[in-house]
């Protein structure tokens, strides 16, 4: 199965899911009075949102150059992944206000039986869904799945928190410090927010650096002097620049050598397909 086609599955199978949490959270979350399942069912929301420009974005990088966009459209993922991470990190600064809004004015009191059965569904489909991408995105170099990935394992992860801490306010219910559970709701913002809040941080620096054609890591480089290192072309000779799925190879090669530039091409491409990325190669004559 081509990646396109295993990208598009993963991207609308995460918007479907999204928009379930997202409906159901909403329901629930206005229903207990629980500004934590709010912010979970808000992340949902976000999440089908942010799956459908995920959507938009490869639709639009798989298109070729033309006349208003003579280099193609290569920057439209990392564009994507900048998008997602800036807002899940508003979302999280916006739930911090909240939460802290919240305990200054002395809690809020939850229904606690509605939180705890959806908690346990929560956590058990966000952790479906993550498992799924997780199987789609296996072999493959997506950017647009490293983030849709990212996302759930957040989600999977606060909607753990969430349930335990509903569990611990339920026993907190039976003991002399019941009239703190009131306090429990926000607080358990604060904790998830504080963990979570780098995420977003590490997506937004990763896009800006492809945005940059920054160098690539995860030993691309390495592997890719190995591949050329027949035809004599040294580490100095290639720059490099990883934007979503396409690899941007330019080579030195010496103008005595030009006959060797059509199989070194060929070596690149072939290089570039075992690791899913496409290659924009080019080649530099120097003398």
């Amino acid at each position: 199965m081509s990646s396109p086609v295993v990208e598009r599955r993963a991207l609308r199978f995460s918007a479907l899911s999204a928009s379930f949490f997202a409906v159901a959270g909403l329901v629930i979350g206005l229903s207990s009075g629980s500004i934590t399942i709010l912010f979970d069912s808000g992340y949902s929301l976000l999440s089908l949102v942010l799956a459908s420009l995920s959507l938009w974005a490869l639709t639009h990088a798989q298109k070729p150059a033309d006349e208003h966009y003579p280099f193609g459209r290569l920057t439209v993922e990392p564009l994507a992944v900048l998008v997602k991470g800036v807002v899940i990190a508003l979302v999280c600064l916006f739930s911090l206000v909240s939460a802290l809004w919240s305990l200054a004015h002395g809690g809020r009191l939850v229904a606690l039986d509605m939180a705890l059965v959806f908690g346990a569904i929560n956590v058990a489909g966000c952790l479906a869904t993550w498992w799924r991408l997780a199987r789609y995105a296996r072999g493959s170099h997506s950017s647009l799945i490293a983030a849709e990935l990212k996302q759930w394992k957040m989600d999977t992860w606060l909607s753990t928190a969430v349930l335990l801490g509903f569990l611990l306010t339920y026993a907190l219910t039976f003991t002399p410090l019941a009239a703190y559970a009131r306090f429990a709701d926000p607080a358990m913002v604060l904790v998830i927010v504080a963990y979570f809040l780098p995420m977003p941080v590490t997506m937004i620096r990763g896009a800006l650096r492809e945005l940059m054609f920054g160098e690539p890591g995860g030993g691309v480089r390495r592997e890719l002097v190995g591949q050329v290192a027949d035809f004599d072309v040294q580490n100095e000779d290639l720059r490099l620049a990883r934007v979503g799925n396409f690899l941007m190879v330019d080579i030195q090669l010496d103008k005595a050598r030009i006959d060797d530039a059509e199989a070194i091409v060929e070596s690149v491409t072939r290089h570039c397909k075992r690791r899913q990325l496409r290659p924009v190669t080019s080649i530099t004559l120097v003398t």
